[in-house]
């Protein structure tokens, strides 16, 4: 079982959101359930829950993944169907977390997996919510969160750093990477790829776009 403490008073700070992909290791995915104050799983995203040995304290989607066990195993989990079609359930879970104030931070497991439809539309919407949320996706030995321009990030020297342009990106500058950028244009489907970090924390700016930034690191709360 996870161990957490939700309040009904204040909005939590972190969610953990569990999709219907492929699980990280139950070790990780543990990890990440200690250090959050409210679990949500979206639709067939609480049977892994249930392998995971996690517990989550709300369970929506259009349901229509979610295994009868699971239900019954988590009778105690609050559940909300949402039969709209034109989203997906991480959406539908993030849209919940957003209207009930649940949380300003959102860690995502389960975002990714064989279906590489799935994959790549769970990472692209991500820069959606990154207005309202604070949101990264990650696995065993990876992260990956749309890039707020100028913030510092933090990861150990010698580790891999991808960036995958999501729009035209204006202006871009790479501080603390073996292969710097000042100042110049990245168009949508740059290579970008296989950057190194030479310091920590490290910078990546530009002046507009939408940027998806990969770390080839666990990630680790702060």
């Amino acid at each position: 079982m996870s161990e957490r403490t939700p309040s009904s008073e204040h909005p939590s700070s972190r969610a953990l959101l569990i999709c219907n992909g492929e699980q990280p290791s139950r070790s990780l995915a543990r990890r990440l359930a200690r250090h959050s104050d409210v679990i949500v799983a979206a639709d067939g995203g609480a049977n892994g829950a249930r392998k995971l040995g996690v517990t989550p304290d709300l369970i929506i989607g259009d349901l229509d993944s979610i295994t009868p066990e699971t239900r019954r195993h988590f009778s105690s989990a609050r559940v909300i169907r949402v039969a709209r079609q034109d989203n997906t359930d991480m959406e539908k879970a993030l849209d919940r977390i957003i209207s009930e104030s649940l949380a300003r931070e959102v860690t995502i497991i389960g975002a990714t997996g064989r279906r590489l439809d799935h994959t790549l539309g769970n990472l692209v919407v991500l820069s959606h919510y990154m207005r309202r949320l604070r949101v990264v996706a990650c696995g065993d030995g990876w992260h990956a969160f749309p890039v707020r321009s100028g913030e510092n990030i933090h990861a150990t020297v010698g580790t891999t750093v991808s960036l995958i342009p999501l729009s035209d990106c204006q202006g871009v500058t790479l501080k603390g990477l073996q292969y710097p950028l000042r100042g110049v244009p990245l168009k949508a489907g740059s290579i970008a790829v296989s950057n190194v970090v030479k310091r920590s924390p490290f910078i990546i700016s530009f002046r507009r776009g939408k940027m998806l930034a990969v770390v080839l690191q666990e990630f680790l709360p702060r």
